[in-house]
């Protein structure tokens, strides 16, 4: 019987004492000291800072290996949070905790249909940055061009958004 691997490991730099889950997919991804990365995760494209932990089936995606994710050092990443740089940088400051189930978009619109769907429903494209000690309570939803101040708590299920 072949044994497949599912899980790929390309372009990975480890700091020390990391504990990585052998159920997790890493690409053109960085990790700092004394990280914890648990099962199904996924990153792409993402630095990981010092004494970070990314909880079970996170998923971080940036398109770009020269403008990944950026994790500061001792953030907290919980289950099952989405996070995706298509259309600007996400940057997580140190400290910061981001719950379980928040997505995190850089862009979002129905993208390009037709004349008047691309008038009523234009595609937003921003950056995201989440302050040092802010905390993201569970199935948050931010979108582009958020900007989290420092120690700013953005309660459960809340949206956060920034203007044009």
């Amino acid at each position: 019987m072949h044994s497949k691997n599912f899980f790929k490991h390309s372009n990975v730099q480890k700091g020390t004492d990391c504990e990585v889950s052998g159920f997790c997919s890493l690409e053109n991804v960085i990790l700092g000291d004394s990280v914890s990365i648990g099962d199904g995760v996924q990153l792409k494209n993402v630095v990981v800072g010092n004494g970070t932990k990314i909880g079970v089936n996170a998923r971080l995606y940036s398109p770009d290996q020269n403008q990944p994710i950026e994790i500061g050092n001792q953030c907290w990443i919980s289950y099952g949070v989405f996070s995706e740089a298509t259309g600007g940088k996400i940057i997580l400051e140190d400290y910061a905790v981001v719950a379980h189930n928040t997505i995190m978009l850089t862009s979002s619109g129905p993208g390009k249909k037709n004349a008047i769907m691309d008038a009523l429903y234009p595609e937003q494209q921003g950056d995201i940055r989440i302050g040092t000690h802010s905390w993201i309570g569970t199935q948050c939803t931010i979108l582009p061009n958020a900007f989290l101040a420092e120690g700013v708590v953005l309660g459960a299920h809340a949206f956060a958004a920034g203007g044009e």
